[in-house]
């Protein structure tokens, strides 16, 4: 019993352990759906860190690839390697809640895949359905960046300028400046100062501080791009001020140096470029290196050093520009493996799931197959059965009427006064007629196998009745014995009636049961039922009626 026990709670662990495994599962896709909006980052690696998502059924699939995109989406990441969004974004094509979340995800996707016209057609149609203006204003923010894309700034600047009427926390409303700003900036246009300003005006005031040095630092780069390197200068000591931790990083002290050097401050350009140098060898020492400032760097080093009469040598920055070159072909390479990788992994993860179901299916066929092999073996079985059952109780009618016939066969045998009646008489003949008696009369042994082997032929149908039976000795006996039954029988509906209905007929006047007569005409007892069914229509009897005495009735 304890063995049992021991066995019982082993199970119920375990099924306690799958369940909390899957409740873990569907928590945590549950859970980074909430954190989206508020800790992409933190959403994004908890969604990362699920394992075995091949055995996520197809819903858990389709929506762990919708939150992906979400978190991709929310922390400004491509989505061009989202290759399954366009099916995440059919499957919730009809649920409502989803509805403003499928367009800016649509319109991303296409945006990053290079479909910029087809992405500007999502946003529209998007923009007139969805009602929540939080979603319209992204819509507006995706469609801007299209613009600007493509050059198109006017275009930008009014998609911005739609995005600003709306009614927006402070934080939204820096961003669209500086972007109205930069826009601007790209058209020549002086008025993009003011944005540039209100922009970093509301992040201030909005305690935004890394937001607002960044403003102010491509604020800075756009006063140098018109010549203000005073003003430039002094807005990048600013951001000095502000953020300390960023007054050292190369791309400060490298915009730094190009304004001194238009300022010709030569003395000030070497500072900062050496401080710029030494921050970039501490970026690219970290992973963080940027081809497009060590070109910059350069170039004003060597500007500096022929200033100074020194000699310019490109040696170290061609060696530095290889390496780059060696590295992004490293990492090239690396991608496309694990590209080739990955695409192997789905390419398996796809047939495995085929595999699956070509099992399961022929699972499925193998259990129909069986199902219906015991069915049939069933069926099989009790028809066997059943006509074992049928074919012996044949054999004891049979063996009965042979015990009548042999007890009126001993008493005349004997000399004594026959006791047989004129039914039993006649079952005599009729089985004489089959060569039964006959048979017992040769051997009499009662275990005599060749007598119950004719029996069991007789019963069974093997040995056809009509070829033993002469009927025609048989109608004169029923007509002596029962009063020209046959006779009458014939004169008054033999064109009506068949031979085996006048058969059936004669026997049933010889007070044969349904079943002897089975056993005679070697047919069903079914059978033997239709056949007095149709002898009793058509004879003019009613349902019920004792056919013999029907026929008795008829005045000869």
């Amino acid at each position: 019993m304890k063995k049992y026990c021991h066995k019982i709670r082993y199970i119920f662990i375990v099924l306690i352990v799958f369940v909390s495994c899957n409740s873990s599962k569907e928590k945590s896709l549950i859970l980074s759906d909430k954190m989206l909006k508020k800790n992409p980052v933190q959403a994004l690696a908890i969604l990362d860190s699920l394992e075995n998502e091949s055995k996520l059924d197809e819903e858990e699939q389709l929506h762990l690839i919708w939150n992906k995109a979400l978190a991709h989406q929310a922390l400004g990441m491509s989505l061009a390697e989202d290759g399954q969004l366009p099916e995440a974004i059919a499957y919730y094509k009809e649920e409502a809640d989803k509805q403003a979340d499928r367009y800016l995800l649509e319109a991303s996707y296409l945006c990053w895949t290079g479909k910029e016209k087809d992405a500007i057609k999502a946003i529209n149609k998007g923009f007139n359905i969805i009602a929540d203006s939080t979603k319209q204003i992204q819509l507006l923010g995706v469609k801007a960046r299209i613009f600007g894309h493509q050059r198109e700034y006017k275009k930008a600047i009014e998609v911005l300028k739609k995005a600003l009427k709306y009614d927006l926390p402070k934080r939204e409303q820096a961003i669209l400046n500086y972007k109205l700003g930069e826009n601007l900036s790209l058209m020549g246009d002086r008025l993009s100062e003011h944005f540039y300003s209100k922009s970093i005006q509301l992040a201030t005031e909005n305690g935004d501080t890394a937001i607002a040095c960044e403003f102010l630092r491509n604020y800075a780069d756009y006063l140098a791009n018109n010549g203000q390197y005073h003003r430039s200068n002094d807005i990048f000591y600013q951001i000095g001020r502000t953020m300390p931790q960023v007054a050292e990083l190369s791309s400060i002290q490298m915009a730094m140096a190009g304004n001194y050097i238009n300022l010709h401050k030569l003395d000030s350009a070497r500072i900062c470029n050496e401080k710029a140098i030494k921050s970039e060898a501490k970026l690219e020492a970290k992973g963080f290196a940027d081809i497009a400032r060590r070109v910059v760097i350069e170039q004003e080093r060597c500007l500096l050093d022929y200033a100074n009469g020194k000699t310019i040598s490109y040696v170290d920055f061609a060696r530095y520009c290889d390496s780059i070159t060696a590295d992004m072909q490293a990492k090239e390479n690396t991608l496309t493996r694990r590209q080739e990788t990955k695409n192997r992994l789905q390419l398996a993860n796809h047939e495995l799931k085929l595999d699956q179901q070509r099992m399961g299916w022929m699972l499925s066929v193998a259990v129909l197959l069986l199902i219906g092999g015991v069915i049939v073996g069933y069926l099989y079985y009790r028809n066997r059965v059943q006509r074992l059952a049928e074919a012996e109780d044949r054999i004891d009618t049979l063996t009965r009427m042979l015990t009548e016939a042999q007890s009126a066969t001993a008493e005349t045998a004997g000399d004594k006064q026959p006791k047989t009646d004129d039914d039993t008489f006649f079952k005599k003949i009729l089985l004489q007629q089959l060569g039964i008696i006959r048979m017992v009369a040769n051997t009499p042994t009662h275990q005599n196998q060749a007598l119950l082997k004719r029996i069991s032929g007789i019963s069974d149908g093997k040995i056809p009745t009509d070829s033993l039976l002469v009927w025609s000795d048989l109608y004169p006996v029923i007509d002596r014995l029962y009063d020209n039954f046959h006779a009458r029988l014939t004169e008054q509906y033999g064109n009506a009636l068949t031979e085996k209905e006048v058969q059936i007929s004669c026997l049933l006047c010889a007070n044969f049961s349904t079943k002897e007569i089975g056993v005679i005409t070697q047919q069903s007892d079914a059978t033997i039922y239709v056949r007095k069914t149709s002898i009793r229509k058509k004879i003019g009897a009613t349902e019920g009626q004792d056919i013999v005495a029907c026929v008795n009735s008829i005045k000869g």
